[in-house]
This record gives structure tokens, sequence and C-alpha cells, in this order.
């Protein structure tokens, strides 16, 4: 229930701050400006919290509070953006002293449940104000793959799966300058990343939301 009301507020505050701003960031000035006439970049970073959401909730049902995320998109003039992102994300948690069956004995341990994540996507966005706009709000679809680490501790003892596994990401977010043309900005996202990852008490795929905050520099 966070995670929605989450997304919903960032929506609603997206929402509000374009209606607010629309007017300033019309773009009608006498000389074009080189954001609206070629092809320009944005690079961003951002640190983030993500909510556990579906299968990933039977394993760690935690919120987790590291995540990072970097962007790189390519800007074109009718508003919209190819890009590239990755980042880290790391979610653990630990389960109290319990007798546990590991292969054919019986172990008191206690459990310490982690998960890694590296994305590595393709992603396509459209703004909803130009390219040299004070504020940017925008919608993304996001989609490649991500390496995931899932270990599960028992004592000293491991379970362990690793690999390459397909993901999506869809977010919105808002990036604002705080003037037209102005290189240097903040941005906030939230992203709903589905990984498409089974392994024993990670069930069917590994979803998650992930709301984030940062820095935004475009250029050209």
């Amino acid at each position: 229930m966070k995670s929605i009301i989450a997304f919903a507020a960032l929506m609603a505050l997206t929402t509000t701050t374009w209606a607010q701003y629309r007017n300033d960031n019309s773009g009608n000035n006498e000389f074009p400006s080189p954001y609206q006439e070629y092809v320009t970049f944005n690079i961003a970073a951002r640190y983030g919290v993500a909510f556990p959401m579906g299968g990933t909730q039977g394993y760690i049902d935690k919120v987790s509070p590291t995540n990072f995320a970097l962007e790189g998109e390519w800007l074109f003039p009718k508003r919209f953006a190819i890009g590239i992102k990755t980042g880290y994300q790391y979610n653990k948690q630990r389960l109290d002293r319990q007798v546990y069956d590991y292969g054919d004995q019986s172990i008191s341990a206690v459990q310490t449940r982690t998960l890694s994540v590296i994305p590595a996507m393709v992603s396509l966005s459209y703004y909803f104000a130009d390219n040299a706009a004070a504020l940017r709000p925008y919608v993304q679809m996001a989609g490649g793959g991500a390496y995931v680490d899932y270990t599960n501790y028992f004592g000293t003892l491991a379970d362990q799966s690793n690999g390459f596994k397909g993901a999506i990401a869809p977010a919105i977010g808002v990036k604002y300058y705080g003037k037209r043309e102005q290189g240097l900005g903040a941005e906030i996202q939230a992203q709903y990343q589905n990984i498409f990852f089974n392994y024993d008490l990670l069930k069917n795929s590994a979803p998650s939301l992930m709301i984030s905050a940062g820095i935004s520099y475009r250029f050209y």
C-alpha cells in the first residue's frame, strides 16, 4: 500500500508542477534554442529506495535502502529521447535463529537473505516540454536485462543462484532545471521494475517499485 501511495503522489506532483509551469516552458522565443534544433544529451545520477512487490515479497519483504541509478540519453528535438541505464540495487533481510533442513542434515542458523541486481537496459522516453524547458515531465519505457545474484545464507553455508535475466522497467518522472537552457538540474522518478527471475523462495519474478531522486545535467 505504501508503494502505491508513493507512486500516486509522484504522479500528482508531476501533473501539478507541469500545470504551474506550462506557460513558462512554451519555448516561444525569437531565436530557437540549440536544444530545439539539434540532438543533445542528458546524464543523470539518482539514489532511491525500492519497495518489494509480487514474488520478491516472498523472499525479502523489507524496503531496500540501497539503490543507485545512472542514465544517459540522446535528446531529439521532437521531445523523444533514447537512452541507456544501469545502476546497483541491493536488499538484505536477516531472520532469527531457527533449525533448518539443509541437504541430509539439520542445522541451527541465522538465515540472511540477500538480493543484488545490476540492470542494463535501453530506454525510450517522451517529454511533455521541449528540450530547453525549465521543467520537463516525462514517461519512459525501458527493457533489456539485469544481472541478479540471489544468495541465502544459513550461517556460513549459502544457497546461491545468479545470472543475467530479462527485465522491463516503465517509469514516470520530472526534471527541473530552474530556468530555460540551464544545464544542471534535479530529477525525481518512480520506476516499476520486473526481472524475470525465479528461484527457490523467490517465485515467478522479481518486481519492485523504486522511488529515486538525484541530479541531471543536459548539454550540447
